[in-house]
C-alpha cells in the first residue's frame, strides 16, 4: 500500500528518491569484481560495526537499533517468513543467496468476483498492452479483473511482467534483502523469505470482492512451507463508489499541521473533509464507520480474503501483519487490520502497523516535510491506531529504500533497480522482518509470545534532540507511558529493546524453555491492568445495547453481525478477567531464565521446570510467587551481566534492592541459596528442597584440593518451615550440608564429596573418569567439576563409548538371531519340487534394547529383507544362497542416535544322513553408518564419521529328526554352535580417537523344535516352535582403547554379554502344492539384552 504523497509534497519535494537500473552488464561486473564474495565486518557485541553504508541506505534499521540484535548473534537465521504480495523479483541482485523461495497458489475460485473494482478511476490492472505511457506506469481503466466461481488459478510467487507492479519486490526486500555489501539489506537477512503473489498489483481493493479462495490457499501454502509469519502490504482502501451505502468519502486538505511537542510544523493533513465523491477513498472517522465497513465482509453470507486470513493465523499459528493504511488524521484503521476488533480470537495473531517519519541520519535528520527544515523524525503518519492500538505498532514509512523494478521504461522494463518509496507498505515489512529476527532469539517463544515481546518493547519516547527531548512521543494521548495510544498504538518499533526480554506481561506469560535465558528489560503490566477501565465500559455499553437487540423481534443483517461480534467481545472480556487484569510468569522446561530489570507485574510467578533466578526488584512485586515439583528459585545478591554498545561488549553488574521477596516451596520444589540473598519471606512445605547455589571453578577448585574445607552460603530473612526442606546436591562431586537454620538466617555447606569414578556407573565411564581427575589441570577436568548430576552424566555418556559397546552387543544379538532365521527357515519337501529349486523372501523386524539402564538404556530396531535360492541335493540334503539389504537403528535415550544401511549375503546348507540333519551356513554383513553427533554439550560438541561396521557369522548345527508321530505332532532337539566376528572402524576427530577392538565371539546352543502339521479349509498348516538356551564364549565384553587430546589414553570396556534363552513361535500355510507363507514371532532373553521380532516367509517352489 504505497502513499499517495505526489498531491501532499508536489510544492515541497526535491525528488530525493534514488531510481538506480542495474544492467546485465552492471551485475556481470559486480559478480567478476568479487563483490559476492562479501566479508562480515560486523563483530560481536559491537553495534558500530554492523552499521555499514548498506545498514545506512534504510534509515529504518538505525530507527528500530537493529544493529544491537545483529551485534547479539540475530538476524533472523534459522526462520521462515512470508509476504503476499506483488510477487518478487528473483533476479534482483537483492534475492541471490538461496533464501528466498516461492510458493504456488492453485485450485478455484469460490465465488464471482473482481480484483480492480476502481479501475475506471486509475485503481487497475497494468495495461499490457501499453505499460508505460508519457514516462510512467499506465493502468487499464476498463478491466476490472474480474473473476469467475470455480475459474482455476495458478499463480507462482514470483514477479510477474505485465500482471504484477514493484510493490512485492520492495517490500521483500525490506524484509529478508541480502547483507553483501551493496545495495541495501532487509531486517531479516538471514531468514528464509517466502513470496506467494496476489495475482496482481497494489491497486487490488481490499474488500469483500476479493476471493476467499485464492487467498486461503496462497496463505496457505505459506504457511506449509513453514512461514511463522505472513506480511500483507498489498492493495488500496475502498473508494466510495464501491463501498457501503452511504460511505462518506476522504478528502485531505494539506497544510502545516503543528506538532507542539517538538516545537515543529509538520506538513500533512489538516483536516480530513468528507465527501460523496467516488474518486475518493472511504473515510474511517469514528468506530460506527468502521463498524459499516466491517459489515461487508460479513453480511453478504460469502467468505472473502479476510476470513482466509483470519483462518490460517488462528489455525495455523500465524501471525499476519496488515498496514493500517495511509490516510493521515483518519480515526480508524482499516477493517483488515482492525479485524480483532471484530473477532478478539486473532487479535494474539495480528498485528496492524502505522507510519513513523524519519529519514536519512535520524534521529536528528532535516527534512523538507518540516517547516524550516527541522528534524522529522518520531511524528506519526498516516492511519491512526484508533481502537485496533492493542495490535498496532508504528514502524518507518518515510523514504524508505529498497529493491525496486523498473516500470517506467520501455527500454528497461523489468531490470532489476533501487528506489525509495513510502506509506504503510513500508512500514509493515520492517514489522515483519523484526518479528523473524525475535524469532531466532526467542527459539522458546510461541508466535504471540513472540508478537507480544516486540509490542510491549516498542518506544513510547521520542529520541528527538531540543524541544520535547525524551518526552513522550507526539500526541500520545493522557493514559500514559505503558498503555497503548490512539494514535501510535504500541509505539515506535525497537529491535534492540526487543532482545531483552518481554516489556510487559499482557496477562499470563507461560513460557517452556529449555535453554538458559535472561531477561533485562523492566517487565510491568501497566497495559493489562488499564485495558480494564476501557473493558469495563465497553461491557456497560454492550449490556445495554445487549438489552436493546434482544428486545426486537427481527434483526437486521448487520444487527445480527452487531450481536455475533460484541458476543464474541465479551468472551474475550471475560477471559481476561479470569487472569485478573494482571501479568503472571509461568515457568516450564529445563531451562534457566534468569530475571534483571526493575520489575512491577504483579501477576503470579510459578515454576514448573528449571529454575528462574532473580535479583529482589525483579520479582518482589509478584503477588505470589510458587515452586512446584521440578522447579527451583534463586535470588541473587548482584549479577554482572553484558551487553552490546557502539565500542563492544559492556559489563553491568546489578545489586538487589532491600525489597521483600515473598514465596512458597511446595514439596518437590526447590529454593537455591545464594550466598548474600536477603530481604526473603519463604515458607517451605512437606518433601520441599534446599540446594545450593553454583560457585566460581577457582572456588570448586580449591575445595576439590582440599577435601576437610567447607564454603558455607548465607541467606537472611524469614524461613518458615525450613526444617521440612531436604537438602539436595547442586554438584554431582560435592556434597551440601545445611549448617544453619534460624528465623532470620539460612545456610548451607558445600564441601567436596563423591570423586568422579564414584559418580560414574559403568566400567567405560569409570575409566574415563580416572583419565579425567589425573589431569586436573586439563579443560575437561574444570568443565565437569562444577557439573550437576545430569550433566556430569552427559559428560560420561559422551566419553565412555558406551553407545557403541551395547551397539554392538545388540547387533551380535541380531546376527545371531539373523542366523537363527535362516537356519530355520525350512525348505519344501522333495515330493513338492519339479525342478529341485526353491525361491524364498524372508522379511524380519526385530527391536533389541539393553536392560541395563548404566549408561543408559539403547534401543535397537533392525529391518532386514532376505532374498534366497535352495538347490536340493538328493532326497534329502539341499544349498542355497541369499542376499538382503536393510537398516539398523540404534539409539540411547532421546537424542544419540547411530543410523546404517546394511547389506547380507551368505550361503547355507542342509545334508541329511537320515535321522540326523546337519546345518551349514555363514553370512557376511556390512553396516555402513552415518556420522553421528556422539556429543552434543557445550563446549566439547564433537561428532563422528563414518565409522562403519561388519560381522561375519558361521554356525553349525546337528539335529535329530527321527521324533515324527503319526497325529503330525514331531519333535526335534538340536544342538549347534554360531561363530560371529565384528570388527568396528576407529574413529578419530580433533578431540577424541577411538580404536575399537575386534570381537571374536561364539555361541553354544542346545533346543528343541516342536511342530504339529494340520488342516483347515483345506490348506495345510504347521505350528512350529523353537526353543533354545545360548551360552557365549570368546569376547563377551566389548572394548577400546580411547585417546582424548589433553587427557591421555585409556581403555574402555562396555557391558559383558551374558547368556540368552531363545525362542521362535510361528505357523505356516501351504496355499498350493509350490507356495507357502509363514509367519512367526522371534524372541531372545537375557539379564541385559532382550530381543523381539516378526519374521514373514514366502517361498516358491519350482
Amino acid at each position: 500500500m504505497h502513499s499517495n504523497t505526489s498531491r501532499k509534497f508536489e510544492n515541497l519535494r526535491s525528488n530525493k528518491g534514488s531510481n538506480l537500473p542495474l544492467s546485465a552488464l552492471t551485475c556481470l561486473l559486480l559478480a567478476a569484481s568479487g563483490a559476492y564474495a562479501y566479508t562480515e565486518a560486523g563483530v560481536s557485541g559491537n553495534t558500530s560495526s554492523w552499521e555499514s553504508a548498506e545498514y545506512k541506505k534504510d534509515w529504518g534499521l538505525v530507527s528500530m537499533n537493529a544493529s544491537t540484535a545483529y551485534a547479539l548473534g540475530f538476524n533472523g537465521s534459522g526462520t521462515k517468513i512470508g509476504v503476499m504480495d506483488s510477487g518478487v523479483l528473483l533476479s534482483h541482485p537483492e534475492f541471490q543467496d538461496g533464501r528466498i523461495h516461492t510458493v504456488k497458489t492453485i485450485g478455484n475460485y469460490a465465488k464471482n468476483g473482481m480484483r480492480y473494482p476502481d479501475a475506471a478511476l486509475g485503481n487497475g490492472p497494468i495495461d499490457k498492452n501499453q505499460p508505460v505511457k508519457d514516462g510512467k506506469r499506465n493502468f487499464n481503466k476498463n478491466d476490472n479483473g474480474v473473476f469467475k466461481k470455480g475459474e482455476a488459478f495458478n499463480d507462482d510467487g514470483s514477479w510477474v511482467r505485465g500482471v504484477n507492479d514493484a510493490h512485492g519486490t520492495h517490500v521483500g526486500g525490506t524484509m529478508a534483502a541480502s547483507r553483501d555489501g551493496s545495495g541495501m539489506h532487509g531486517v531479516a537477512f538471514g531468514a528464509q523469505l517466502y513470496s506467494a503473489n496476489t495475482g496482481g498489483n497494489d491497486n487490488m481493493t481490499y474488500g469483500p470482492n476479493q476471493d476467499y479462495n485464492y487467498f486461503l490457499k496462497g496463505y496457505t501454502a505459506l504457511a506449509d512451507a513453514g512461514a511463522k509469519v505472513i506480511n500483507n502490504s498489498w492493495g488500496s482502501n475502498r473508494r466510495v463508489n464501491s463501498s457501503f451505502a452511504g460511505a462518506l468519502g476522504y478528502k485531505p486538505t494539506y497544510g502545516w499541521r503543528a506538532v507542539p511537542e517538538y516545537d515543529v510544523e509538520f506538513y500533512d493533513v489538516t483536516v480530513a473533509n468528507q465527501t460523496t465523491a467516488a474518486k475518493d477513498h472511504i473515510n474511517l472517522k469514528d468506530m460506527n464507520e468502521a463498524k459499516k465497513a466491517y459489515y461487508q465482509f460479513v453480511t453478504s453470507g460469502e467468505k472473502s480474503f479476510l476470513d482466509a486470513a483470519y483462518e490460517v493465523a488462528v489455525k495455523r499459528g500465524v501471525i499476519q501483519v496488515f498496514t493500517a493504511g495511509n490516510r493521515s488524521l483518519m480515526a480508524e484503521s482499516f477493517t483488515r487490520a482492525a479485524l480483532p476488533y471484530f473477532r478478539p480470537d486473532a487479535e494474539e495473531y495480528w498485528i496492524n502497523v502505522t507510519g513513523q517519519t524519519g529519514a536519512d541520519g535520524y534521529p536528528n535528520d532535516s527534512n523538507e516535510y518540516i517547516r524550516g527544515h527541522k528534524a522529522s523524525s518520531d511524528i506519526q503518519e498516516f492511519n491512526l491506531a484508533g481502537h485496533s492500538k492493542w495490535w498496532t505498532i508504528a514502524a518507518p514509512a518515510e523514504e524508505i529504500y529498497s529493491a525496486y523494478v523498473e516500470l517506467t521504461d520501455n527500454a528497461t522494463y523489468g531490470k532489476a533497480i533501487y528506489k525509495s518509496s513510502g506509506g504503510t507498505s513500508m512500514a509493515a515489512p520492517h514489522v515483519s522482518g523484526a518479528l523473524g529476527v525475535i524469532m531466532q532469539r526467542y527459539p522458546y517463544m510461541s508466535m504471540p509470545q513472540v508478537r507480544e515481546t516486540m509490542l510491549t518493547t516498542a518506544r513510547q519516547r521520542t529520541l528527538r534532540a531540543g524541544h520535547g527531548a525524551g518526552g513522550m512521543l507526539e500526541r500520545w494521548g493522557s493514559d500514559g507511558e505503558g498503555v497503548p495510544s490512539n494514535v501510535w498504538g504500541w509505539g515506535i518499533l525497537d529491535l534492540g529493546k526487543a532482545m531483552f526480554g518481554p516489556g510487559q506481561f499482557l496477562g499470563n506469560f507461560d513460557v517452556t524453555m529449555d535453554q538458559n535465558d535472561i531477561w533485562t528489560n523492566n517487565i510491568s503490566d501497566v497495559a493489562i491492568k488499564f485495558r480494564k477501565t476501557e473493558d469495563d465500559s465497553d461491557a456497560a455499553a454492550w449490556a445495554a445495547r445487549k438489552a436493546a437487540l434482544n428486545a426486537k423481534s427481527n434483526l437486521s443483517a448487520e444487527e445480527k453481525a452487531e450481536m455475533t461480534f460484541e458476543t464474541a467481545r465479551e468472551q474475550a472480556r471475560v477471559a481476561r478477567a479470569a487472569e485478573g487484569y494482571e501479568g503472571s510468569l509461568t515457568k516450564r522446561g529445563d531451562g534457566a531464565l534468569t530475571l534483571v530489570g526493575d520489575n512491577s507485574f504483579t501477576g503470579a510467578v510459578n515454576i514448573y521446570g528449571g529454575k528462574i533466578s532473580a535479583l529482589n526488584q525483579s520479582i518482589s512485586s509478584s503477588r505470589s510467587i510458587n515452586v512446584h515439583n521440578g522447579g527451583e528459585f534463586e535470588v541473587l545478591n548482584a549479577l554482572t551481566y553484558q551487553t552490546p554498545s557502539a565500542g563492544g561488549f559492556v559489563s553491568t553488574t546489578k545489586a538487589s534492592d532491600a525489597t521483600q521477596v515473598n514465596a512458597v516451596i511446595n514439596a518437590g520444589g526447590a529454593f537455591v541459596v545464594n550466598d548474600g540473598a536477603h530481604n526473603l519471606n519463604l515458607t517451605f512445605k512437606e518433601g520441599s528442597l534446599l540446594k545450593a547455589a553454583l560457585l566460581s571453578n577457582a572456588e570448586l577448585a580449591n575445595l576439590a584440593a582440599n577435601p576437610t574445607l567447607k564454603k558455607t552460603i548465607n541467606a537472611s530473612g524469614n524461613f518458615a518451615g525450613v526444617n521440612l526442606a531436604n537438602v539436595e546436591d547442586s554438584y554431582a562431586f560435592f556434597k551440601t550440608t545445611k549448617e544453619t537454620v534460624s528465623g532470620s538466617n539460612l545456610a548451607l555447606s558445600l564441601q567436596k564429596g563423591k570423586s568422579m569414578e564414584e559418580v560414574a556407573s559403568t566400567s567405560a565411564e569409570k575409566s574415563f573418569a580416572r583419565l579425567v581427575e589425573a589431569n586436573p589441570s586439563s579443560a575437561i577436568y574444570s568443565s565437569m567439576l562444577g557439573a550437576a548430576h545430569s550433566v556430569a552424566a552427559a559428560y560420561f555418556g559422551a566419553f565412555s563409548n558406551d553407545l557403541d559397546f551395547k551397539a554392538q552387543n545388540n547387533s551380535a544379538v541380531d546376527s545371531f538371531m539373523l542366523a537363527n532365521s535362516v537356519k530355520n527357515k525350512n525348505g519344501a519337501k522333495r515330493a513338492d519340487i519339479d525342478t529341485g529349486v526353491e525361491l524364498w523372501l524372508l522379511s524380519s523386524a526385530s527391536r533389541v534394547t539393553s536392560d541395563n539402564n548404566a549408561g543408559g538404556r539403547l534401543g535397537t530396531n533392525a529391518f532386514t529383507n532376505l532374498v534366497g535360492v535352495d538347490f536340493l541335493v538328493g532326497d534329502s540334503s539341499k544349498a542355497g544362497v541369499f542376499v538382503g539389504l536393510g537398516k539398523t537403528n540404534h539409539k540411547l535415550g532421546d537424542s544419540k542416535a547411530v543410523k546404517s544401511k546394511d547389506a547380507h549375503a551368505g550361503i547355507y546348507g542342509d545334508i541329511g544322513l537320515d535321522p540326523i540333519k546337519i546345518s551349514l551356513g555363514a553370512i557376511y554383513s556390512k553396516f555402513d553408518q552415518e556420522k553421528r553427533v556422539v556429543n552434543s554439550y557445550a563446549p566439547l560438541a564433537y561428532e563422528y564419521k563414518d565409522a562403519d561396521a561388519s560381522a561375519i557369522s558361521a554356525f553349525a548345527q546337528i539335529a535329530y529328526t527321527g521324533l515324527s508321530y503319526e497325529n503330525g505332532f514331531s519333535l526335534e532337539p538340536y544342538a549347534g554352535l554360531t561363530y560371529i566376528r565384528f570388527k568396528n572402524d576407529d574413529v578419530a576427530n580433533s578431540l577424541v580417537q577411538i580404536r575399537n577392538e575386534d570381537r571374536d565371539l561364539q555361541v553354544a546352543s542346545v533346543g528343541v523344535k516342536p511342530s504339529i502339521a494340520f488342516t483347515m479349509d483345506g490348506v495345510g498348516l504347521v505350528a512350529k516352535a523353537d526353543v533354545a538356551y545360548n551360552r557365549f564364549l570368546g569376547d563377551k565384553t566389548p572394548s577400546a582403547h580411547m585417546n582424548v587430546t589433553g587427557l591421555g589414553a585409556t581403555k574402555l570396556e562396555g557391558e559383558k554379554l551374558k547368556d540368552l534363552a531363545t525362542t521362535e513361535l510361528g505357523i505356516e500355510a501351504a496355499f498350493t502344492r509350490n507356495f507357502r507363507v509363514g509367519l512367526s514371532y522371534v524372541g531372545a532373553y537375557g539379564s541385559n539384552v532382550k530381543s523381539n521380532g516378526v519374521n514373514a516367509k514366502f517361498s516358491w517352489a519350482f
